[in-house]
């Protein structure tokens, strides 16, 4: 078995489009949905993020870490514990500028999008490791 070093991998990945590690995107939370649900879709689906959708688009994320403290439940709804204006790109961009960006700011997702918004995917720090793999 031959081992790639770093280096290998990193060239090896240089034009390789972000959709190409990310998971469509079909557990979504409405923004009026409760907390309750919220919750409950996260745990019995094992995901650690969720896209709030406003009618067809994506309008926040909620992730693990913004829920996990709070009492089961509380009367809060999406619109309320969501991230606004999510991190979002075009199916094709460059999984080198994602991830980039994605450090930049600190970022445990990014939404990824098909050109004509139909089709919703998500990219996580988990999946930019798997990358490397």
């Amino acid at each position: 078995m031959t081992v790639k070093t770093a280096d290998e991998i990193l060239r090896q990945i240089k034009n390789v489009e972000v959709d190409e590690y990310s998971t469509p995107c079909t557990i979504t939370a409405n923004v009026d949905a409760s907390f309750d649900e919220l919750a409950t879709k996260m745990q019995e689906n094992g995901i650690r993020h969720i896209p709030v959708i406003d009618g067809n688009q994506p309008v926040g994320m909620i992730s693990d870490r913004d829920i996990r403290n709070i009492p089961p439940q509380t009367p809060l709804t999406a619109r309320d514990l969501m991230h606004e204006s999510p991190y979002t790109v075009h199916a094709g961009t460059l999984l080198r500028d994602v991830v980039f960006e994605m450090s930049e700011r600190k970022l445990g997702s990014a939404l990824v999008m098909d050109e004509d918004a139909n089709d919703l995917m998500i990219f996580t720090s988990v999946d930019a490791l798997n990358a490397l793999n």
